[in-house]
């Protein structure tokens, strides 16, 4: 079988952003020594075998498992499967060992054969991912043809609530200390299965509404720019991490696309709309320890930002555009399953107001009427795109999966 076959526009692009992230966070803060040695072999002379932290010898692990994916799918679409890994080790342990020697020049970094030895290691098992993900690919058969595309406007608007939900609160912040803390959740990982789900879910709804924009030929690889792109933001946004229970669920997220790609339409769309039901119960309603002592109904939206004299750094813009995301997903999905956009927007309306009203019951919760107008404020401007076009039918045809969070 012929090598996958990833459009070459992106995935070199992206190879070259991972190599630049790797430089950043190798060299920073650039605070070079002024008498350094120039020669090239006493730099190298002065590589040690000394040991770092286990925080950093898994860090040093970490940042180089995307060089070798990327690496391995650029490499993939010209050689054979063996010398694509070979190649891209190689790669990166030359990459790794020019920036060790350049960590000799820069007075607050420890240059280390050590390191050397992990960078080349991560750029391995990266390679091997990359070997994994084209032979799931494979498993979906999706065509290298071009093929006309019926384009979204709501898939288009969900995706850009979940990149919102993802990124925010939008404040970038590019420093060492910065790249240390999103890693630092996985030097001591703990998984919590309900959170895989949820993440998972998630994932699985961003894929469906990639699969509403782009060709079937380039849904993996607009995917994995999606997954690209969230993974970055991580390190790059301030308090921002990565979470180990999302970072399972992107590993299992390709054997679930592959296994609802051959799920018939309807049981499949049924499935996603299920979950995202089920999703949205278990964020407003667990641990679901219900008290027969009733709380307040709030019924003036916004309590908090009004109180603070309409300061907008008292938003929390996480929860804000996750909620966003949370409704819309589900009124998406609803319609993609094949209702109309006034009844996908009713089931979407009727779940949030439900939800919120049973917080009255949950001791620690806020019932508010907040929620229930972000619904209807979403809902809204999913049904001014949807004006003048019909729902999806649920015959034929090989829909695309993926979820949530």
């Amino acid at each position: 079988m012929a090598p996958a076959r990833t459009p070459r526009s992106s995935i070199p692009w992206l190879t070259a952003a991972v190599i630049g992230l790797i430089a950043y966070g190798s060299l920073y803060p650039f605070n070079f020594k002024p008498d350094a040695q120039s020669d090239l072999l006493a730099a190298l002379n002065q590589l040690s075998w000394a040991r770092a932290g286990r925080g950093d010898r898994i860090s040093n692990v970490l940042l180089y498992l995307p060089l070798g994916f990327c690496l391995y799918l650029w490499l993939n679409e010209r050689l054979q499967r063996g010398l694509s890994v070979t190649l891209a080790t190689l790669l990166g342990s030359l990459l790794s060992l020019g920036i060790e020697v350049a960590q000799v020049y820069v007075s607050s970094r420890v240059p280390s054969l050590t390191d050397l030895v992990l960078n080349a290691g991560g750029t391995l098992l990266g390679a091997v991912g990359g070997v994994a993900w084209t032979a799931l690919s494979h498993l979906m058969h999706l065509p290298s043809r071009a093929e006309k595309q019926t384009r979204d406007p709501g898939a288009a608007l969900l995706i850009g609530l979940w990149l919102a939900w993802r990124f925010a609160p939008f404040v970038p912040q590019f420093d060492l200390g910065k790249l240390k803390a999103a890693l630092r959740p996985l030097f001591n990982p703990t998984f919590d299965f309900v959170s895989v789900l949820i993440f998972l879910t998630c994932w699985l709804v961003v894929n469906q509404a990639v699969a509403a924009l782009v060709s079937r030929s380039r849904r993996l690889e607009t995917l994995l720019l999606l997954m690209a792109a969230v993974l970055i933001g991580r390190l790059l946004v301030s308090s921002q991490t990565f979470v180990p229970a999302e970072l399972l669920a992107l590993l299992l997220l390709l054997p679930m696309v592959v296994l609802m790609h051959r799920m018939r339409p309807r049981p499949r769309r049924a499935t996603l709309v299920l979950a995202v039901v089920a999703l949205l119960i278990i964020e407003e309603l667990a641990p679901f320890n219900f008290s027969h002592q009733v709380a307040q109904f709030d019924f003036w939206p916004f309590l908090a930002l009004v109180e603070s004299g309409w300061d907008l750094s008292a938003i929390d813009w996480v929860q804000l555009f996750g909620k966003l995301f949370l409704y819309g997903a589900l009124l998406w999905v609803v319609r993609e399953w094949g209702a109309s956009a006034d009844f996908a927007f009713g089931v979407m309306l009727t779940v949030a107001t439900v939800v919120e009203v049973l917080q009255i019951w949950l001791p620690g919760e806020h019932a508010s009427i907040t929620d229930p107008l972000l619904a209807l404020t979403v809902g809204l401007i999913f049904r001014s795109l949807y004006r003048h076009q019909r729902p999806r039918r649920l015959s034929g045809g090989a829909a695309s999966d993926l979820s949530l969070r």
